[in-house]
């Protein structure tokens, strides 16, 4: 075989490879596209099986499917994923890229910023909760004084830690006065029963162990702001940018159920939705939102309360040791979504925001 001959060969070969490759290429571009898929991460708060966001704005979407039926026409699949850890450990699934959106409690959304998770706060879902000591089978506790040396325990990295820790200094009390046990919530429920633990701090499912001889002598409502939890829905800066139509829809389906959730005729079937997607105890709903009006409870607007609010939890949380550093809160806030949500749903008279005292400004 001439020089010639070989080097045609050798040509062609060549170019019969790289036809073949070019030819696999869009097979190969097509298997490494990004799936078509948002995830969504909350804590578990619900009961007796039922993963729930509990009762939120973001809760009536999750139970009546709304963000799976307005994605499904563009074959968006919704990836709901709850976590028994709660704040903790969807900061960690956030750190590894696993989450796209997540549902937070103040303090557990201000902890994982803190510490350098690229998020952006969409929108609150979910205003001014209050929280509940339930005390162990034949335990009298009647003050916040008298839970020093006593086994308590709080969910640490979640919202519940800020009113706990306040209401402690109410008495004076710091964590380290109390034997501080840190237990998920369903370990929590069933340590309190067994009396392996003397008292509990967290939400109202804990009216859920009444039947079972546990008391609710304590309560953080109607002590004011530094007592209470908001909760909100953020996103990775990564999904606003390259989704940012997706970030959009999401929104408006949140504040379409923020606007069902805030209407005074569906202030039953709200409470009805609550305990029976998340399991919750109807006592407790019922005693949650006794003498509140649900349309303050749930406006999404970025407004200057919730900003002092949020401003509130991360200054609670330097002066407790739970942050290491503070950030700007201010510039935390994506209010753009939100604010196209109300014009799109046309809800811009509905809910009035407030000014950093709470009081209202007028209309949105």
């Amino acid at each position: 075989m001439t020089q010639k001959t070989t080097g045609f060969l050798s040509t062609r070969r060549t170019l019969l490879l790289t036809g073949a490759a070019a030819l696999a290429a869009p097979a190969f571009v097509r298997a490494q596209a990004p799936a078509k898929v948002i995830r969504i991460g909350s804590p578990d708060l619900g009961t007796a099986g039922k993963p729930s966001p509990g009762s939120s704005a973001l809760a009536v979407a999750h139970a009546n499917r709304w963000l799976e039926e307005e994605f499904a026409k563009d074959g968006i699949t919704v990836d709901w994923k709850f976590f028994r850890g709660a704040g903790p450990a969807v900061a960690e699934a956030l750190a590894a890229k696993q989450l796209d959106v997540v549902f937070l409690g103040d303090l557990a959304s201000a902890i994982g910023r803190s510490r350098g998770l690229p998020t952006r706060y969409l929108l609150p879902t979910g205003r001014g909760s209050n929280s509940y000591l339930a005390t162990a089978p034949g335990v009298k506790i009647t003050s916040v004084a008298e839970l020093k040396g006593r086994k308590v325990s709080v969910l640490k990295g979640t919202a519940y830690q800020r009113p706990f820790d306040n209401l402690l200094a109410t008495a004076g009390l710091t964590e380290k006065d109390v034997k501080l046990i840190n237990l998920d919530w369903p370990s929590s429920k069933a340590a309190v029963v067994a009396g392996e633990i003397d008292a509990t701090f967290g939400g109202s499912d804990l009216f859920l162990l009444r039947d079972k001889g546990v008391t609710i002598p304590i309560s953080t409502k109607g002590r004011g702001p530094d007592f209470t939890i908001n909760a909100g829905v953020l996103a990775t800066q990564d999904f606003i940018t390259t989704q940012p139509q997706w970030a959009q829809r999401l929104v408006n389906q949140v504040v379409r159920g923020a606007h069902w959730a805030s209407q005074k005729a569906h202030r039953e079937a709200y409470i009805k939705l609550v305990v029976e997607h998340s399991g919750a105890p109807e006592t407790g709903v019922r005693a949650e939102f006794e003498g509140e009006t649900l349309a303050s409870r749930f406006s999404p607007l970025i407004d200057e309360a919730l900003v002092a609010g949020y401003q509130g939890v991360v200054n609670d949380g330097l002066k407790l040791g739970i942050l290491r550093q503070g950030f700007d809160v201010n510039a935390w806030f994506e209010p753009r979504f939100v604010q196209q949500a109300v014009r799109d749903l046309k809800l811009e008279r509905f809910w009035s925001p407030l000014d950093a005292q709470g009081k209202a400004k007028g209309a949105a």
